[in-house]
């Protein structure tokens, strides 16, 4: 009997200690596809506020590979205003601030998915007449707020 009830508790530790590595894994793979899935050639159209520049945005979808092309309406200089090439030097990483509004789960399964996969943006900005005026690329592990973001806990994670 001993034996039995020390197979048991055996057992459910092991299913307890394996339960949120196997939902970890669950969620990666949900994101993982769900990222695969996006729409290549995606459009945006009358993007605004890149400091007042209208402009028109196309992404290229070759996961982990994204290829973001933005070509400003009325911008004819040869060289994108260094308030936008700020922008864009800050917007992907800054957009990762917006995992703070999921579940720790859901945002480490992101963040794991980023980093194994090497996730990368690529962005590509031309002026009205279609040539190119500034290009940046960026390796998503590298942004300085990914250790941050590792380490995040909403209020309602820290009240459990």
């Amino acid at each position: 009997f001993y034996a039995l009830f020390m197979i048991a508790i055996m057992g459910l530790g092991g299913y307890f200690y394996a339960y949120p590595a196997y939902q970890l894994t669950q969620e990666e793979d949900k994101i993982r596809q769900s990222m695969k899935q996006i729409p290549n050639q995606s459009r945006t159209q009358n993007l605004e506020n890149i400091y007042g520049y209208t402009a028109q945005a196309e992404m290229l979808n070759q996961y982990p590979n994204y290829i973001v092309y933005i070509r400003f309406d009325e911008l004819s200089d040869q060289t994108a205003p260094e308030s936008v090439q700020d922008i864009i030097r800050e917007f992907s990483c800054d957009g990762l601030n917006r995992l703070k509004n999921n579940s720790e789960l859901v945002r480490k399964a992101t963040l794991n998915v980023i980093k194994e996969d090497q996730h990368q943006f690529q962005y590509i900005l031309k002026n009205k007449l279609g040539y190119e005026i500034f290009k940046y690329q960026q390796v998503m592990e590298n942004c300085p707020n990914i250790a941050e973001l590792y380490a995040y806990q909403n209020a309602e994670e820290i009240k459990q």
